[in-house]
């Protein structure tokens, strides 16, 4: 801890300060400003596409059968799009209901239309385990889908990659990027 004190009572030479001129801070805090700002635009777009998907929405749901109905309408062509207004239905299970009904399912005897997803994590180090699981499964005739990944490149293993039983894999398989980042 004493060497962590020493540290701070040390004095700062300040003339390493002095190559920092305005110009250059002032050119870092617009670049600031302009990443903020992108992050604000980026949020703009993304609510307008919400929006804009809500409307056609509506429109296409609501306002045009509503107005086709009252002209006794069934169908017609605009600008060489046929239109046509026809039943459609979204059912969906409401989360806090979803144990409940598949159990009524199961009871009289629905199961055949629950679509069941299990998914199985495996840790790094355990890749001849989970490829025994993946045959155990395709012999009983199931179709598993299998997703590798790899852990986060980082120095480590990058340079764990340049050196050691490593380099039979060869740096041909990684793309390297170096980049420093900022954070707000």
């Amino acid at each position: 801890m004493s060497d962590v004190f020493s540290l701070m009572e040390e004095e700062v030479d300040a003339s390493k300060f002095d190559n920092i001129q305005k110009d250059g801070v002032s050119k870092l805090s617009n670049l600031i400003r302009a990443s903020i700002q992108v992050d604000k635009d980026i949020e703009d777009a993304e609510q307008h596409l919400k929006d804009l998907k809500f409307k056609k929405k509506k429109i296409t749901t609501e306002d045009i059968p509503a107005l086709m109905e009252e002209m006794g309408v069934d169908s017609l062509e605009v600008d060489g799009h046929k239109v046509k207004v026809r039943p459609f239905i979204h059912a969906r299970i409401a989360d806090d209901k979803r144990d409940e009904a598949f159990a009524f399912l199961r009871s009289i005897g629905e199961a055949d239309i629950i679509k069941n997803d299990v998914v199985v994590s495996f840790s790094a180090g355990q890749d001849n385990m989970a490829g025994a699981v993946i045959d155990d499964l395709r012999n009983q005739g199931f179709d598993p889908a299998q997703k590798n990944a790899h852990p986060r490149l980082d120095t480590k293993v990058v340079g764990k990659a340049a050196r050691g039983s490593w380099q039979r894999f060869g740096l041909r398989y990684i793309r390297s990027l170096r980049w420093r980042r900022s954070n707000y």
